[in-house]
């Protein structure tokens, strides 16, 4: 887990004006989705050294293998609520590591989407308890974005592939941050 992790608040981020060099992020010149994108930056940006047993992930490092996972996505889906949730299906890791679903799911929660939390979440249902997950959620779109996502996880765990940086993940996203973030977060 890293250590001195700073998490901060969006709704504090939103409603700052002052300008103090203690701020985490100006705001005073920003509007909420420029808000937005500057806490998911933090988040994604702190996965980078979170190293990640080789067993299973032979890339080791979390942001490396979240922005494979994102690429992944991107080349098979133009769901927007499905990019954010390859994007940001591991962002709890650099919290709370064991357990790092519910974490992110958690800190995304009133800032993405449901069906996006939702799939943070849950994005290791199908492996943890496969026959389990497949009952429960038969012939749903649930069961389906969850297979899409375990896909895309289990490719995202490449050694030597290049993969873009944070910044033009995001700005990828950034167009359809009304319809993957959270109903009331840009009323605010």
């Amino acid at each position: 887990m890293k250590e001195n992790l700073k998490v901060i608040s969006l709704d504090s981020k939103i409603t700052q004006t002052d300008n103090s060099a203690d701020s985490n992020l100006d705001v005073s010149c920003c509007s909420a989705p420029d808000t937005i994108y500057d806490y998911l930056l933090v988040l994604l940006n702190d996965l980078e050294g979170v190293l990640q047993s080789a067993k299973y992930h032979p890339e080791k490092d979390t942001l490396y293998h979240s922005l494979q996972v994102f690429q992944c996505a991107l080349a098979e889906t133009n769901d927007p609520e499905l990019l954010a949730a390859a994007l940001f299906h591991d962002v709890g890791k650099a919290i709370d590591y064991p357990n790092h679903a519910k974490v992110g799911a958690d800190i995304l929660s009133g800032i993405l989407s449901d069906r996006v939390c939702w799939l943070i979440e849950h994005h290791l249902d199908l492996l943890v308890s496969p026959k389990s997950c497949r009952r429960k959620y038969t012939n749903t779109i649930k069961l389906t974005d969850l297979e899409k996502l375990r896909r895309w996880d289990l490719a995202g765990r490449q050694v030597d592939v290049s993969v873009m940086s944070v910044c033009d993940s995001l700005d990828i996203l950034k167009p359809y941050f009304i319809e993957i973030t959270s109903s009331n977060i840009l009323s605010r």
